[in-house]
């Protein structure tokens, strides 16, 4: 039969098994946010230099260097009093490395 004070041991030994495992699972999930927290801070971190660059870029658009720039080479606007000059240059010399010979390689070598 059990005793009283084998009932009292049981059951004192079930709680203390309970509340270590659930001690144990809150360390585990407590490491886990840790972690996630560690590697959104750095995400974070990362997205906020992304947006410093990407305002830098903005400034830059906005300044009157770059829509003059924009205005003289793809629109091909000049300023009053300027006169636009296009000048079509020489086509690139192909080198004798790059000219192919006629004929297949095997041809070339064997004469055929």
């Amino acid at each position: 039969m059990l005793s009283p004070g084998r009932i009292v041991l049981v059951a004192t030994l079930a709680v203390a098994a309970y509340l270590l495992f659930s001690a144990g699972s809150n360390v585990l999930h407590s490491l886990r946010l840790a972690g996630e927290e560690t590697r959104l801070k750095e995400e974070v971190a990362q997205l906020r230099l992304e947006q410093e660059q990407l305002l830098q870029v903005r400034d830059y658009l906005r300044t009157d260097e770059y829509v003059e720039f924009m205005a003289r080479r793809v629109f091909g606007l000049v300023k009053p009093g300027e006169v636009l000059v296009a000048v079509d240059a020489p086509p690139p010399a192909a080198s004798p490395e790059e000219e192919a010979p006629e004929g297949r390689w095997w041809q070339r070598l064997f004469g055929r």
